[in-house]
């Protein structure tokens, strides 16, 4: 593998971990404030993570579809988190992790060199066999 690539392939990897920790942290801040556990909000909150599982597992691939609908949702979810940031302050610094993470991930996915890279060499590895 080229270095190129290699950086790609570790920044994906970190910046999707990283995804997914913003997405647990932010099911168990939900459900840690609240006296009782809402059973239907777990579940849809279950399902919105393993669905952002497979958009990881899809654009690591090398999907087109993949990237470009984690381009749009992390967009989304970078304009959705400075709307309410005029929360309380404890509110505050977990919406600036989102808009933090989600900003490197909407940068790497769109315009890094080493993810388009990276890209390239997960599908042409896939158009070879």
């Amino acid at each position: 593998m080229e270095e190129l690539i290699a950086i790609g392939r570790k920044r994906t990897i970190l910046i999707s971990i990283s995804i997914l920790l913003v997405s647990i942290h932010t099911i168990y801040f939900y459900h840690a404030v609240r006296p009782e556990i809402e059973i239907s909000k777990l579940t849809q909150q279950g399902v919105r993570f393993l669905l952002t599982i497979g958009l990881i597992i899809f654009t690591y691939k090398g999907k087109k579809w993949a990237k470009i609908a984690s381009i749009v949702l992390y967009s989304l979810a970078i304009l959705g988190a400075l709307i309410v940031v005029t929360r309380p302050f404890a509110d505050k610094i977990s919406l600036i992790v989102m808009i933090i993470v989600y900003s490197m991930a909407v940068y790497h996915l769109g315009f890094s060199k080493s993810y388009k890279s990276f890209f390239e060499y997960q599908n042409r590895d896939q158009t070879e066999f």
